[in-house]
């Protein structure tokens, strides 16, 4: 039961986080001077120029930060080793991600009752435990990037891409949490029934 909320909300997280750092527009900012009226969208893996807005749509120009020239730095537009250690912790996060997704569907198909299900379920509350400080990581950087550049931090700045994954840090911590109580109630059970479980592990080694 503890499990499948476990999978419910990493799958959650998952999706809300991937969403999140494939948007462009994190934060938004007025470029100084601001007597020029443009605005900076920044998000995990582009910078752009918003050059155009109405009332349906906004018109951006965007830049990779992944493999771009570390020269454009002198911009004051960001700053490079901040934007490619968040762009990299990101990416490591979606790939745990999906490595935890993979050794769930592992652990829904094993015996209860095998003694190595318990590695399994251990290795999944540690991946999520790197995946919650991970994704957590990931919009603290770009907020201490925005200070660094030199701009004003404020609740207004920030888009909806950021609150998304601010709330995908909270499914991966429920995530995780919900786990260590499914290893606690397996714990207690094996404590209350440890016959039981020996009788199956011997049961399986005749065959």
């Amino acid at each position: 039961m503890f499990f499948l909320i476990t999978f419910g909300w990493h799958v959650a997280a998952s999706f809300a986080f991937l969403l999140a750092i494939l948007t462009p527009n994190w934060i938004t900012v007025q470029i100084l001077p601001t007597w020029k009226n443009l605005f900076l969208q920044r998000g995990i893996f582009y910078v752009c120029d918003l050059t155009g807005k109405n009332s349906t749509y906004e018109t951006t120009q965007c830049t990779s930060i992944i493999g771009i020239d570390t020269t454009m730095n002198s911009t004051g537009r960001w700053d490079y080793k901040i934007a490619t250690a968040s762009a990299s912790v990101a990416i490591a996060c979606a790939g745990i991600s999906v490595i935890i997704i993979w050794l769930c569907g592992i652990y829904f198909n094993i015996h209860r009752k095998r003694s190595w299900r318990l590695c399994i379920l251990v290795t999944i509350s540690i991946l999520l435990f790197i995946t919650f400080c991970a994704s957590f990581v990931v919009w603290i950087l770009l907020i201490s990037e925005t200070l660094v550049i030199g701009y004003k931090v404020d609740r207004s700045i920030f888009r909806w891409p950021m609150w998304l994954a601010v709330g995908a840090t909270g499914g991966y911590l429920m995530a995780f949490m919900t786990t260590l109580i499914h290893l606690c109630s397996l714990a207690c059970r094996r404590r209350k029934n440890p016959d039981q479980y020996k009788l199956s592990e011997l049961t399986r080694n005749q065959f």
